[in-house]
């Protein structure tokens, strides 16, 4: 998969085929990059797509310092306060001497971590062993400024790790759950490469609450207005973005072998378990019980029949 996603407003810039085959005409909405595993997401009007998703996106993640396990908001609500930047131009896969990936914080200085190219050779003594979910593995430890800054502003003693996928580095590939995509790579994202939401659905959902949610707390990658209803997503097998809209079932096959154009195919492979982290309130790290509790009730793959499939 290789191409361009673009944040396109008020023109048809997706298309889906459903189990029809009828193409729905839509548009990106928003396009959303996330550099650190849990750490706020960063809006983008351009990136390039490659295998493994967006760029720089869940590249780097906070682990524990003495056993390297990854850690979230889940465990760490505050994740969600530190914000990390890149420029445009990092993101279209230029990247120029001195660039850096700019951390920012409340009541905490700037951090800025150097860019290098992922697939340069890592020095043996910045090599951390960490682990994500089932996965265990090497990972490019960023330093003891970066560990410092997190740590404090944290209050545990944490480091920052970068994915090595890129290198020749053994062990170093994340491959995706193969009951859902075999022979796919991840790197720090929870299961998947991308995370595709619509508004709709969120529209579905906050007209069952008192209180209405916004977005962020579901940190998808993409966000689609214009899908025909909400969870219409349930019943999509492939979405063309950054191409004309209203494209045929065929047609969006055919440009799964097409690398060429500048828009990108993605594979719809599993809906997407929804966890904690959709109760804590993005912008000011309080946990509350909404969406999940919520969610629990009519969206639970026990209500919709999906985990009696497995």
């Amino acid at each position: 998969m290789a191409g361009l996603i673009s944040r396109i407003f008020g023109s048809a810039g997706a298309s889906s085929a459903d189990e029809t085959g009828a193409p729905k005409s839509m548009h990106v909405k928003e396009v959303n990059i996330y550099p650190i595993k849990s750490c706020k997401g960063m809006p983008a009007t351009a990136a390039a797509c490659g295998g493994t998703g967006l760029p720089y996106d869940r590249q780097w993640m906070v682990v524990t310092a003495d056993t390297g396990k990854f850690l979230t908001q889940r465990q760490l609500p505050k994740l969600c306060l530190v914000a990390p930047m890149l420029t445009p131009e990092v993101l279209l896969d230029n990247l120029q001497p001195g660039a850096s990936l700019t951390v920012t914080a409340p009541g905490m200085p700037e951090l800025r971590v150097p860019l290098t190219d992922p697939t340069t050779p890592v020095p043996g003594s910045s090599i951390r062993s960490v682990n994500v979910w089932e996965w265990s593995g090497p990972a490019a430890d960023e330093g003891d400024e970066a560990a410092a800054w997190f740590s404090k502003f944290l209050d545990k003693e944490v480091r920052l790790v970068r994915s090595l996928h890129g290198t020749s580095i053994p062990n170093s590939k994340r491959q995706t759950d193969p009951e859902f995509a075999a022979g796919h790579e991840v790197q720090f994202a929870d299961g998947f490469p991308i995370l595709v939401a619509t508004e709709e659905s969120l529209a579905g959902l906050n007209s069952r609450l008192d209180e209405q949610l916004p977005m962020n707390r579901f940190r998808p990658n993409i966000v689609i207005s214009g899908a025909p209803a909400p969870w219409a997503d349930d019943h999509w097998r492939l979405i063309s973005v950054g191409n004309s809209g209203g494209q045929t079932n065929s047609q969006i096959y055919k440009q799964l072998d097409n690398t060429e154009g500048r828009g990108v195919v993605l594979r719809y492979v599993n809906p997407c378990s929804r966890c904690n982290v959709t109760t804590v309130n993005q912008d000011t790290a309080v946990v509350g019980t909404e969406a999940l509790r919520t969610l629990g009730r009519y969206r639970s793959g026990k209500v919709l029949g999906w985990a009696d499939q497995r």
